[in-house]
């Protein structure tokens, strides 16, 4: 098995596991939302914890899935100058805007593990969780999409940025 074999697996696996968590998020979510709407007409159970639940459900959904469009390329992106310009113009705009985007994530990453390894508060309805592990999903996601800048850094960088194939 070859090192690019090697790293396209890790890569399905990395996609399948973002794609996986976010699609469980968001139905615990929507779950969640209707227990509690269901409750407060017929009151068999009063649900305390679950705005901090949705809130680690939303915060988690929302990082790995920005992980994941980074990955296939989907996430929102700004392309009117590229768009009209051509030859090595458009090889150097697509370039600084690879190098904007690795920074922010870079960034990100670090200032997400400082924030991560600093909190020492508790979820509030939820006396025994550390907010550090809802805050995680964004070093977590920021890793993976520096990652993913540097990929389309290298292909920027050897004019190959549409051959990506995911």
């Amino acid at each position: 098995m070859s090192f690019m074999q090697i790293l396209q697996a890790a890569d399905r696996w990395v996609s399948r596991f973002a794609r996986t968590v976010s699609v469980l998020c968001l139905a615990a979510i929507v779950i969640m939302f209707l227990l509690n709407v269901f409750v407060r007409f017929v009151p068999i159970y009063n649900f305390t914890q679950t705005d901090d639940w949705i809130q680690i459900c939303l915060i988690w959904m929302i990082f790995l899935g920005a992980q994941e469009l980074v990955r296939t390329r989907n996430h929102f992106v700004v392309e009117v100058l590229t768009e009209r310009l051509s030859g090595r113009m458009e090889r150097i705009c697509r370039i600084l805007v690879c190098l904007i985007e690795l920074t922010t994530y870079a960034i990100i990453f670090y200032y997400g593990i400082d924030w991560v390894m600093r909190a020492q508060a508790y979820m509030q309805s939820i006396p025994w969780m550390q907010v550090k592990v809802a805050y995680a999903a964004i070093p977590l996601s920021a890793f993976f999409m520096t990652l993913y800048a540097i990929r389309d850094l290298y292909l920027s960088i050897v004019n190959r940025y549409d051959e990506l194939k995911l």
